[in-house]
Order: C-alpha cells, then sequence, then structure tokens
C-alpha cells in the first residue's frame, strides 16, 4: 500500500508540476513570441529601411498576443475576479488554487482542443470530406482518454503512446501505398509520408496522375489547396516541418514542367514529382516521338486553292550536341545554356533539363481563367504547319508533281519535303524540339461548294487541259512506238519463214532431187504450221488458231488428190 500511496503522491505532484507549466509555460512562449519577431527581422528591415513597419507590426502582434493569453489564463482571472467582488480575501483564496488546478488546465485543455478541433474543419473540409473528422475525432479522443484516467500522467503514458502508435502506422502505410521513384532516398520518404498524412487529415496539396495523353490540362486526382501551408508560420520549429507536398505521378517517358504563380520553377520527372509551396504542374512533357498529321488549305503561287495534308514527328531532342551546334544555337534561345549535354541519362528516353524548360519557353503559362494555353506539341505543329504553307505557296501547281530541277528519280514530294526541314528545322532546336520528318503526303482540291471561286476553277481548268494535252501526247507517241515494233516484229517473223522455207527446200532436194512438188508443198505447209504456232494473229485465241491451221492442211489435201490422184499419202 505504501508504493501506491507513493506512486500516487508522484502522480499528484507530476500533475501539480505540469499544471503550472501548462499555464506559465503558456503564457512565457506567447509573449516571448512577439520579442523574437521583432528581433529575427530587425536587421532585415533596418538594411530595407522599414523599421517604422517592424515596429508596428511587433505592436500589433503583441496586443493580439495579449488576447490570446487573456484567453488563455482566463479561468485565473475569472476566479480572482470573483474572489475580489466577493470580498475574500486573496492570498487565503490563492492557496487553494493548487487545489483546483487541475480543473483550470482542464479547461484550458478544452479549449485548446475546440481550437484545435476547429482548425481541423477549416483547413481540412473542403477537400478532406469526412477525412478531417475521422483523424481529428481520433485525436481530441486519444488526449481526453488519457486526462480522464490521470491528468497529465494519463496523457504521458496513455495518449501519447497512442499518438504515435497512430502517425507510426501512418508512416508504415505511407511508404507501402504512396508511389515511389526511389524507394531508398530518404528524402522522398519523408515527402511521401508529409503527403500521405496530409491526405489523413485532408489538408493535402493537389495530387495528379498523369496518363498517357501529354498534351491535354490535368485536373487533379485529389484536389488539394496549394496556397495554406504550413510553411507560411513565422515559427522555424513549424516551417522547417515541410507537410503537406503536392505530388504528380508521371509515367517514365513523361516529366513535368512545374511552375509558381507565373514563374517557372524546374523541370521535375519522370517517377514522383513532389510541388511544393505555392506550386503546381504546368505542362506534361511526352519524352516519345510525337507524330501528327493535319489537312491545311493552300494557295499555289499560281493563284490555285487546294487542300494539302502533311506529316510530321518530333520529340524533345534527346541528342548530344556538338560544339558547332552548341554555338549555333545557344546565342538564339538564352534558355540553353548548358543544354549540350543530356542531364538525365538513366531509363530509356534520356532528356536535358534545360532543353524542356527551353520547350517550355515558347509556350503560355495559364495565368488567368479563359486565357488559352499553348502546349509544346500544338506549338511545334503550329511552327511546320506555318512552313508547309509558305512552301507550298512559293510553288506552281506543276511544281507539286515535277520538281523545277528535274532530273532523273527526282520527286517533287521529296524536294518539298527537304525545304520545309530545311526551313523549320532551326526554328525547333532552338527551342530543345529534334524534327525527325515533316513533309506533304496529299493533295486534293476543294469542291465546287468549298472555295470554288470562278478564277480558281478557270485555272484549275486550265491546268486539267494542258496536263491531258501532255497525256495525249504521250499516248500518241507510244502507239507509233508500240506500231513501229509490230512492223519490225512482222518483218522479222517473215524473215525466218522464209529462211526456214529455204532450208527446207534444201534439205529435200539433198534428199532426193526428182521428189514430186507435193512434197515441197508439204515442206511448205509444215514451216507455215510452225510459224502459225509462234506468230498468233492478234486477238486469235487458241481454238480459232487450231481451226485455221486445219483448214490450211483441208485445203492442202484438196490439193493434192486434184493434181496428184495416184501419188502416195
Amino acid at each position: 500500500m505504501k508504493v501506491i500511496e507513493f506512486i500516487n503522491e508522484i502522480f499528484k505532484i507530476t500533475n501539480n508540476m505540469l499544471d503550472f507549466v501548462f499555464l506559465w509555460g503558456g503564457l512565457f512562449l506567447l509573449f516571448a513570441f512577439p520579442v523574437y519577431f521583432f528581433t529575427t527581422n530587425l536587421k532585415k528591415y533596418t538594411k530595407e529601411q522599414k523599421s517604422r513597419e517592424l515596429l508596428s507590426q511587433a505592436i500589433i502582434l503583441f496586443l493580439i498576443i495579449t488576447v490570446i493569453g487573456a484567453f488563455w489564463a482566463s479561468p485565473e482571472i475569472i476566479s480572482l475576479i470573483v474572489i475580489l467582488r466577493r470580498g475574500l480575501s486573496p492570498i487565503d483564496e490563492i492557496a487553494k488554487w493548487n487545489e483546483w488546478a487541475w480543473f483550470f488546465s482542464t479547461i484550458r485543455l478544452v479549449m485548446a482542443l475546440g481550437v484545435f478541433f476547429g482548425a481541423a474543419y477549416l483547413l481540412g473540409h473542403e477537400h478532406g470530406k469526412s477525412r478531417w473528422l475521422t483523424s481529428a475525432l481520433g485525436f481530441v479522443g486519444a488526449i481526453l482518454i488519457g486526462w480522464i484516467v490521470n491528468f497529465w500522467m494519463g496523457i504521458l503514458f496513455i495518449s501519447v503512446p497512442l499518438i504515435a502508435v497512430y502517425f507510426s502506422t501512418l508512416h508504415d502505410l505511407a511508404l507501402v501505398i504512396m508511389p515511389t521513384s526511389n524507394p531508398e532516398d530518404r528524402a522522398e520518404q519523408k515527402k511521401r509520408v508529409n503527403a500521405f498524412i496530409s491526405y489523413t487529415w485532408g489538408i493535402q496539396s493537389p495530387m495528379t496522375v498523369v496518363d498517357d495523353h501529354a498534351w491535354k490540362k490535368y485536373e487533379p486526382r485529389i484536389p488539394g489547396d496549394i496556397t495554406w501551408q504550413f510553411s507560411d508560420f513565422p515559427i522555424p520549429i513549424i516551417r522547417n516541418l515541410d507537410w503537406r507536398p503536392g505530388l504528380v505521378w508521371t509515367r517514365s517517358h513523361q516529366v513535368v514542367s512545374i511552375s509558381g504563380g507565373t514563374k517557372f520553377k524546374r523541370v521535375d520527372g519522370p517517377g514522383v514529382a513532389f510541388p511544393g509551396k505555392l506550386e503546381r504542374p504546368e505542362q506534361v512533357f511526352d519524352l516519345r516521338l510525337q507524330l501528327r498529321t493535319r489537312e491545311i488549305d493552300v494557295i499555289s503561287k499560281d493563284g490555285i486553292h487546294f487542300i494539302a495534308r502533311y506529316f510530321t514527328g518530333f520529340r524533345i531532342d534527346n541528342e548530344e550536341w556538338e560544339k558547332e551546334t552548341y554555338d549555333t544555337l545557344r546565342p538564339i534561345n538564352s534558355h540553353l545554356r548548358g543544354a549540350d549535354k543530356l542531364t538525365h541519362t538513366q531509363g530509356s528516353f534520356p532528356f536535358s533539363h534545360a532543353r524542356v524548360q527551353a520547350t517550355l519557353g515558347m509556350t503560355s503559362t495559364k495565368a488567368a481563367t479563359g486565357d488559352p494555353t499553348i502546349y509544346w506539341d500544338q506549338w511545334a505543329t503550329n511552327v511546320i504547319e506555318d512552313q508547309v504553307r509558305q512552301v507550298l505557296s512559293q510553288k506552281n501547281l506543276d511544281e507539286l508533281w515535277r520538281p523545277a530541277n528535274d532530273k532523273k528519280f527526282a520527286n517533287a514530294l521529296d524536294v518539298i519535303a527537304e525545304e520545309i526541314k530545311k526551313n523549320s528545322e532551326l526554328t525547333l532546336r532552338a527551342a530543345g524540339i529534334l524534327l525527325v520528318v515533316a513533309r506533304v503526303v496529299n493533295f486534293k482540291f476543294a469542291s465546287n461548294n468549298e472555295h470554288g471561286d470562278e478564277i480558281s476553277r478557270q485555272q484549275i481548268a486550265t491546268w486539267g487541259s494542258e496536263w491531258a494535252r501532255r497525256r495525249a501526247n504521250i499516248l500518241a507517241e507510244a502507239q507509233a512506238e508500240s506500231e513501229r515494233a509490230q512492223q519490225e516484229a512482222r518483218a522479222y517473223a517473215e524473215s525466218l519463214l522464209l529462211n526456214s522455207i529455204a532450208e527446207g527446200l534444201q534439205k529435200t532436194h539433198e534428199i532426193n532431187p526428182n521428189l514430186p512438188r507435193f512434197v515441197i508443198a508439204m515442206r511448205f505447209l509444215s514451216s507455215l504450221q510452225d510459224y502459225v504456232h509462234k506468230q498468233p494473229v492478234e486477238g486469235e485465241e487458241g481454238e480459232e488458231m487450231q481451226k485455221r491451221i486445219a483448214n490450211l492442211q483441208k485445203e492442202f489435201k484438196t490439193w493434192q488428190e486434184l493434181y496428184y490422184p495416184n501419188q502416195e499419202k
């Protein structure tokens, strides 16, 4: 029993001591803060010649602290007022305050927890749904359970362990649930934990997950507020906690530009990026090859309107620059300082942070609602489109099919593609974009209802008649060449026939000079039959050719029976 009584006495002494510290320690911290604020900023404001402004701020802060201190000590102040109004002896009554210290501390604790609950509501109800309520009730409940059990000792041995277990569990869950780029990076682990804890309280910064479409404006998957931060507090201990980082989760082929207000901050990613105070993701850059195609209206040099379809491929420049290239591009864009080397070489998509910044500098940052945002791939496509339209407008309609400097194997579209790439390449590369290909792939004329003015129709008709005349000339030349070739082939075939007959007569005469004439005719017919097989009549089918040969054989037999009826067949 003596041990228990001793422990209870120790608890009582400790509670009384903490009641005293809770009151006077809190008042000391409150009134010490204006002094700390004034002394730490004196040098800065004096240098800027704003000493009077600092003094006025310190006085206003002191008055605010005085009001807060009055509320903090209000239980004792109210009790003192009651004692004085009743005419009691203040010295005798103050001696009894130690017995009521727990009651006064309870009132202050309830006041502090009420302020804490109100702050949790104000900061977390907009983006926290019911998460802020669950976390706040759990936190306040843990404090009250310890206080009910044994005041300050209950808080030390019950509430504090419960709260420690709670935050330790959140820490372990954050390392499992939250995405990561480098699991072993302790700084990243801290940001992941802070982001997850702020989410459980509903005070998180926006959290964004980027899908596979990098050319659109991304809305946060989990909304939040970037304007309020713990780092706004002038107290260094709280400011250095660096709470509430945002989160942007990009794929392995994506990086994101982080902006603060209308100013560029940095390029982050791929993987997980953590925007800080007042920072937000601006544009997502896809490091893969970008392919685009579009139809545009063009007017040729000779005034003919038509529609051209072009195709282009480009990407964020991922090549190492030689000194000559760097010296050419560096004066064009000041953002390319140090951009000759790739700064991120891990993974399958290396890039230079400076080149991405240069690309962002060519586009717009949305500063006000309603202003259009130009994304980097749209800007690159617009540059190429302008050059396509410019190159085509300098060409006659004939030059779209046949280049001006025509030669063997020359292709007008290849010539046009070379001019487009030559005109666009330097502009795009100075913006950190590598142009891979840009060419026109198809043309078509607008219908009569689209851009069909009378002058264009007349010009198209004139151009078409000229090509029809050229086509007729080419066909006529081809027909003449075909007939000439047929005549040569016929003469050659006839010479072969005569040679064949002559050879047959010579061989027959060598065998027997006295053979009858029908044998010579038979030889002639055989040669004629071979000729017919080798040289069919144009347009004659196989059956008709065999029928013609049979008729020749029948006429020969009739001639043989007529002139040589007694000759053996």
